[in-house]
């Protein structure tokens, strides 16, 4: 069991990129003072149009003497990736945690090796931007909490907010908000509407009143159709 807390990772510095969290009702307690991080401009990658052309002859075909039966369309095949993979990962908030926390440990499929928050913080805020600026359709965050590990000392719980390409407004986007498990059971939220983003916000919350909170590992998924 490792505990990479106070590792810092490879900065990767960020230009171009505003963004704007205001308090948002839905959420108890979230209060976000307005921050600005910067990333690398690149235009998202247009997306491919696949058109299927059928030979209406071939189509209308019935073999001699046999009976079709009709049936529903078959339904399309999907594979989920972790978009998390390669992703940019640094401070959402300008409260120099980057330096004192590895939030690397927290994306890498490791199951020993976690995050501790360490006091005075009580919560991290990491800013998740996918490889290459790409948007994809997050779908679902699956959460595997630290092995070996004292429930009582896990974080308790994880605000997330799917940031958009370009400016968020002052109006911002909802915030999700999901209890994490109290246990060595990992779990997946499925994050309603499959909301489309170059990123995610993520707020982890300590466990009250513990000398430490360990933070396990978090997958971010986006459902695809299958090559």
């Amino acid at each position: 069991m490792r505990d990479v807390a106070s590792s810092k990772p490879s900065a990767v510095k960020l230009s171009n990129f505003h963004i704007v969290i205001s308090s948002l009702a839905a959420v108890a307690g979230v209060g976000l003072a307005a921050y600005q991080t910067f990333a690398p401009h690149q235009a998202a990658l247009p997306p491919v149009n696949v058109v299927v052309s059928v030979d209406p002859q071939k189509a209308n075909a019935v073999v001699p003497n046999e009976t079709v039966s009709k049936s529903d369309s078959p339904a399309l095949a999907t594979q989920t990736v972790n978009v998390a993979e390669g992703a940019t990962l640094t401070a959402a908030l300008k409260d120099g945690s980057d330096s004192r926390y590895s939030f690397a440990s927290l994306f890498d499929g490791e199951d020993d090796t976690f995050l501790a928050i360490n006091p005075p913080d009580t919560e991290i805020n990491i800013l998740v931007l996918f490889k290459g600026g790409t948007a994809h359709e997050v779908t679902a965050l699956e959460y595997h909490p630290p092995a070996g590990v004292d429930p009582v000392s896990m974080a308790t719980s994880v605000d997330v907010m799917v940031l958009p390409e370009g400016e968020l407004g002052a109006s911002g986007r909802p915030v999700m908000s999901f209890d994490l498990p109290q246990s060595s059971e990992p779990r997946t939220f499925a994050i309603p509407g499959r909301e489309d983003g170059k990123g995610l916000w993520l707020r982890v919350v300590g466990a009250p009143g513990s000398v430490k909170s360990y933070v396990g590992d978090f997958k971010i998924l986006s459902e695809q159709v299958a090559p």
